[in-house]
């Protein structure tokens, strides 16, 4: 288990780990406005928890439903959060859909749901918007494969298979104007993200670039890259594989030196790692690949 502690800038766009607990302990220094969204899966129609701890100028905090209206839940918080210290809460889910939002250092002030249709959440993200920045921090997170198991198996068919004595598929999908395409290969008990050129596959893993001759290739028309960093993922994010110990892999690309290079972003390490020079190099800021017919990238930071 890792302790994950990263940045919000003033954004209503979630930044999402993946996560297989069914309580998540954390903090948050931020004026106002943290956000907390729980998840289904990465897409446009996944079912959605967003709870809102100091909203509407810090005064209230709140749970809603799939982004409807009413709110589902409402609690006057008057100054629940500061910019200048850490306010800690505790967030539980159950199978039968009791969602529950326990503010610690607020006093006894607790938000409950009830959901008649829960959902399996297998994603948790981050926000502050408005005017708000956040600084947090979360207890005890992992991100194992389970999370992310449905969505791998249902994009599998993206990937294609290719070796070295073969030319790459015709609508294999470039990474960059200079001959850079988004590969996959397995490595001790692994399948990892990484950059193709001139028909060799090289990924990071272990401290050291592998090369490998027989791999897979990404073949989707409709894919983005979108600014991200400190191991999260943006919506729409592709998981492209899993470690030797089942956590999440997803696929980013870094740009070095003018040069870009393909590879793993691990959210457990909160980094993406990517083939450099002959070893494992990671970055804390990094692009990720999202499927999305109209797919932005995220400016702002």
């Amino acid at each position: 288990m890792a302790t994950l502690r990263f940045n919000t800038i003033d954004s209503t766009e979630y930044r999402y780990f993946p996560i297989t607990k069914k309580k998540i302990r954390l903090s948050v220094a931020a004026a106002h406005d943290a956000r907390i969204a729980l998840r289904n899966h990465l897409g446009e129609d996944s079912n959605v928890y967003e709870i809102v701890i100091g909203g509407w100028g810090n005064k209230m905090s709140a749970i809603k439903r799939n982004n409807s209206e009413p709110d589902v839940v409402e609690a006057e918080t008057e100054n629940i959060l500061s910019s200048e210290a850490q306010s800690r809460f505790c967030i539980k889910w159950w199978c039968d859909g009791l969602l529950e939002v326990i503010c610690h250092d607020f006093g006894d002030v607790r938000m409950t749901y009830k959901d008649d249709e829960p959902f399996v959440v297998n994603f948790i993200g981050f926000s502050t918007a408005w005017g708000s920045r956040g600084e947090w921090i979360v207890e005890h997170y992992t991100a194992s494969l389970p999370a992310v198991r449905t969505q791998l198996a249902a994009t599998c068919n993206y990937w294609i298979d290719c070796n070295s004595d073969e030319g790459l598929p015709r609508n294999a999908i470039s990474a960059s104007d200079d001959g850079l395409y988004i590969g996959r290969a397995r490595h001790s008990n692994t399948v990892t993200p990484g950059s193709v050129r001139g028909r060799i596959c090289s990924l990071a893993w272990g401290g050291s670039t592998h090369h490998k001759k027989e791999f897979q290739v990404l073949c989707h028309p409709n894919v983005g890259w979108v600014r991200s960093w400190q191991g999260s993922v943006p919506l729409y994010a592709l998981p492209g594989g899993e470690t030797e110990d089942s956590y999440a892999l997803f696929v980013g690309r870094v740009l070095h030196e003018n040069i870009y290079y393909v590879g793993k972003i691990q959210p457990n390490h909160q980094v993406c790692y990517i083939p450099l020079n002959g070893g494992e190099v990671a970055f804390t800021e990094y692009e990720v690949l999202v499927i999305d017919e109209d797919a932005i990238e995220y400016v702002g930071r």
